[in-house]
């Protein structure tokens, strides 16, 4: 594959992009659309917009607004008419682009885009029924994970009480036997085709699947890995290009949320046994490091839970991902808040390969927040507020020097689609 540059008569600059796992189809630096190696449409750039169509037909639209930063984009969902619009007009514009280039495609770039007579609008319509068959709701995944090959091990959440989330208050919990959970690997595969190329690593759902009893867990990584290619750990320069190229499609390692209540039994052996297996990090909703926000939010662990935790995790070979809950409280919990959390981090030993995401309050439909901060008569934090908050609990963090610290970055919950 490569890339193929063409300028028009008109002045126009045309480039055709084509890897193995996406196309992206360009004029200029106006608009560009990128879809993955089956012809779905996965992003558009377009007039200073950025669009994210999701596998169940939506499409997010985010822009720059008044407040600098990622705090501050502006974004919204499309309705579905103008979803239908944006797709009709990138499958034209393809056509259109391939028709422009003087020069006839080889047999190689040819092969790769036959998609372009077969995907329009319509089909990714009933794409769209198919998925919502395949999946209960997609709910969220960690902002690096927004690629991943998502596998439901389980659906919902066992716990869901926490008063701020509602994110799975749709469905009861429920774990898919090792049969479920084979034909569910088989009907993703089948549905995602050639464009499972497009996905880097596996993500286990729901929202803690890693509570199984832990032979259970093992029988579920077993199918994962009996499935898929999972890049072996430690590998690196030489080994590491040689294994990827005899394994065209494979993955980078298999990620999941975990909480320090419900895996409480869990230990170091265990996980090392499911890092053997490709468990690589986990996401952990710390919230606070407070213990008395963390009951009004009905977080039911107190902080020297999450530090076993992450010292067993660690211990096995695994990584994590913090999360840290921006605004909750209010002001009356602010200075716990921050005070708790940056010392509660500073204990955890996070290195270079673990995360921290600032995630600001959401008040999502069928969460308890907002009524219970009504009636504890709780202030809530502006944007401007929420942002200082984060600042201050930067400023408390002790994770030494740059090369060996976790990377930090923002987690929008509202930026989420699958």
């Amino acid at each position: 594959m490569g890339i193929l540059r063409q300028a028009t008569t008109d002045g126009a600059q045309l480039i055709l992009n084509v890897r193995r796992e996406s196309t992206v189809i360009m004029e200029n630096d106006t608009r560009a659309y990128t879809f993955d190696a089956a012809g779905r449409l996965v992003g558009v750039f377009l007039d200073g917009k950025n669009y994210r169509r999701s596998l169940d037909n939506r499409i997010l639209v985010k822009q720059s607004g008044a407040r600098k930063g990622l705090a501050g984009r502006l974004r919204r969902m499309l309705t579905p008419a103008e979803v239908h619009e944006l797709e009709t007009r990138a499958y034209a514009f393809a056509r259109e682009i391939l028709a422009r280039f003087a020069t006839p495609l080889d047999a190689e770039f040819r092969d790769a885009l036959a998609w372009i007579d077969t995907y329009d609008a319509a089909r990714l319509e009933r794409e769209r029924v198919q998925f919502q068959t395949l999946y209960r709701p997609v709910s969220i995944l960690p902002p690096d994970q927004y690629l991943a090959l998502y596998l439901q091990a389980t659906e919902g959440c066992s716990y869901n009480e926490c008063s701020f989330c509602g994110l799975y208050r749709d469905r009861r919990f429920h774990a898919k036997s090792v049969a479920e959970f084979r034909q569910h690997i088989e009907n993703v595969r089948a549905f995602f085709g050639d464009g499972i190329s497009l996905r880097r690593t596996i993500f286990l759902g729901d929202a803690n699947a890693l509570m199984l009893p832990q032979a259970r867990l093992v029988e579920r990584f077993d199918a994962v890995n009996a499935a898929f290619e999972i890049m072996p750990r430690n590998l690196s320069g030489a080994a590491r290009r040689a294994w990827a190229d005899a394994h065209p499609i494979h993955f980078h390692g298999i990620y999941s949320f975990i909480d320090a209540f419900t895996t409480k039994r869990k230990s170091v052996q265990d996980f090392a046994a499911l890092a053997e297996r490709g468990l690589r990090r986990v996401y952990i909703g710390l919230e606070s490091g407070d213990p008395a926000l963390l009951e009004f939010l009905g977080k039911p662990n107190r902080p020297e839970d999450v530090i076993a935790l992450v010292k067993h995790l660690k211990a096995s070979g695994v990584a994590v991902g913090i999360i840290i809950l921006i605004g909750a409280g209010g002001m009356e919990y602010q200075a716990g808040h921050i005070r708790e959390t940056a010392n509660l981090v500073n204990a955890l030993g996070l290195d270079s390969n673990d995360l921290i995401y600032f995630s600001e309050l959401v008040d999502y439909p069928g969460s308890t927040y907002a009524e219970y901060a009504r009636q504890a008569g709780l202030h809530a934090l502006s944007a401007q507020e929420m942002q200082a908050q984060q600042a201050q609990m930067r400023a408390g963090f002790v994770l030494g020097d740059a090369k060996h610290a976790p990377k930090i970055s923002y987690y929008d919950l509202r930026e989420f689609v699958y």
